[in-house]
């Protein structure tokens, strides 16, 4: 009974923290809403160049300018929601490295729910707004017409592509707890990474596809629920993969969170 109230007590904690943080970013209108339109006018820029590198081409390997569309906003979607979630979580060196960080573990809330909530990234909306549109128009153009469980396939692609995203993010933070040092390996991991998701993964080498697909599972944000999603094929991975990205998601964010955990107990201040 004490586990229940004081789990309702921190949920209820986590989203008054959470309506605090739209609310300071709400003070700025002009700044929030052009923050919006910014996301999502960086993103068309980018459809704008597959547009242009396959006006001569008209497709790249075997997939059309829709379908790449579809693949890009799939992997947009899903990074949007983690944005909104996870993604200051890079950014958590700095309150280790000035001490600030101690802030979280002294209020009746979980430190990792507690961080989740200092900063509710809505400007990410803009990405949101992209892929939503993006993906409409593709469904459009493809004249798809999926059954419901391809419904279900693409909606586990969404959560799990936020769970295996957040998780990495959530991972790269956890090194800050080792090395006081987090943030540059998002530079070098997740940033690259997000890159490559934006074609198809028949593009690179065997051995990065098997690093993407095994290890760092951002094959099962997009790539593999596109390939069952729009009837596509891979010469060796069955496309049926992609209807596991929600399980895939679950493991990897519980290792991440086990390894963030692992992190928090070994934490000793830094002074401030």
């Amino acid at each position: 009974m004490m586990f229940i109230s004081s789990w309702v007590r921190g949920t209820r904690l986590y989203f008054h923290m959470v309506a605090a943080s739209i609310r300071a970013q709400m003070q700025y209108r002009y700044g929030f809403f052009m923050n919006i339109i910014g996301w999502a006018m960086s993103y068309a820029g980018t459809a704008v160049t597959m547009w242009v590198m396959l006006y001569s081409f008209q497709s790249l390997e075997g997939w059309s300018f829709w379908q790449l569309i579809f693949l890009f906003a799939l992997a947009v979607l899903s990074w949007g929601v983690c944005v909104i979630f996870f993604f200051h979580f890079r950014s958590l060196d700095q309150y280790i490295l000035n001490g600030t960080f101690d802030r979280f573990l002294v209020r009746p809330i979980h430190p990792f729910f507690h961080f989740m909530a200092m900063k509710f990234d809505v400007g990410a909306f803009g990405q949101l707004l992209f892929s939503i549109a993006a993906v409409t128009l593709a469904y459009i153009q493809l004249n798809l017409h999926w059954p419901i469980w391809k419904w279900g396939v693409f909606l586990s692609a969404v959560i799990g592509g936020t769970f295996i995203q957040g998780g990495i993010l959530v991972l790269i933070s956890a090194i800050a707890f080792w090395t006081t040092r987090s943030e540059r390996f998002y530079w070098v991991v997740m940033f690259p990474a997000k890159s490559m998701m934006n074609y198809p993964l028949s593009l690179y080498p065997r051995a990065l596809q098997w690093v993407v697909t095994f290890i760092l599972p951002f094959a099962f944000v997009n790539y593999l629920p596109a390939l069952l999603l729009l009837d596509k094929t891979h010469p060796s991975i069955s496309p049926y993969w992609g209807a596991f990205s929600f399980a895939v998601g679950l493991v990897v964010f519980g290792i991440c969170y086990r390894i963030w955990m692992m992190g928090l107990n070994r934490y000793k201040s830094a002074g401030s």
